[in-house]
């Protein structure tokens, strides 16, 4: 029976491995495809060629890696699977997604925040109306860095098409916390939560 064991061991190993080594090759060729898209969008071709929904999509999957920057006014990220930290810089934003929570440009987080936001209103001169952006509750954990530059740009990527929102460093958003508080958060802040507050950085 032991050897039975032994032998389903390596297998699994040897499966779970492969999965791996697959969804990255297509993390890959997704990434590099979402580079030659935006290469091509600020072409000629591209301001012909408009497809109706342009937001993105997450990976189907329990865990992730995702490292997000902004390249020519777009929100380029890389997907990794399977690995459990990525190299950032300040320019970039890396979450980890596990079934449970998100973290976000931390290593690890103390555990669910008690901070929450009525309403994150997007603002913009070119935008007479605004725009509501909606954070996934698994986001509100403990030291997670939320709400800066590309984090706002991720949002609305996911959120909107592209022809409904205007982004450049203009925009501000107008915060109201579940005590009723009000700020605003420019392009070059953010917040980073605590357990009962947060703070502006």
């Amino acid at each position: 029976m032991a050897f039975f064991q032994y032998i389903y061991s390596i297998a699994t190993t040897i499966v779970t491995a492969i999965q791996a080594k697959i969804t990255n090759l297509l993390f890959d060729l997704f990434w590099k495809y979402n580079y030659a898209m935006i290469q091509i969008e600020g072409s000629r071709v591209g301001q012909i060629w408009k497809p109706a929904d342009t937001r993105l999509v997450e990976p189907p999957l329990d865990t992730w890696t995702c490292i997000a920057s902004i390249e020519s006014g777009r929100l380029l990220e890389r997907y990794v699977y399977g690995e459990p930290e990525l190299v950032k810089d300040s320019a970039s934003v890396t979450i980890w997604k596990t079934p449970e929570l998100r973290r976000v440009n931390v290593t690890h987080n103390v555990g669910p925040s008690q901070v929450s936001f009525l309403s994150v209103h997007y603002e913009h001169p070119d935008l007479p109306n605004g725009l509501r952006l909606i954070i996934d509750p698994q986001y509100m954990m403990v030291g997670n860095h939320l709400l800066n530059r590309v984090f706002v740009l991720r949002l609305l990527s996911y959120q909107y098409n592209r022809g409904n929102y205007v982004f450049d460093d203009r925009y501000s958003l107008k915060i109201m916390d579940s005590n009723i508080n009000i700020c605003t958060v420019g392009p070059n802040q953010g917040i980073v939560l605590g357990e009962k507050t947060y703070v502006i950085v």
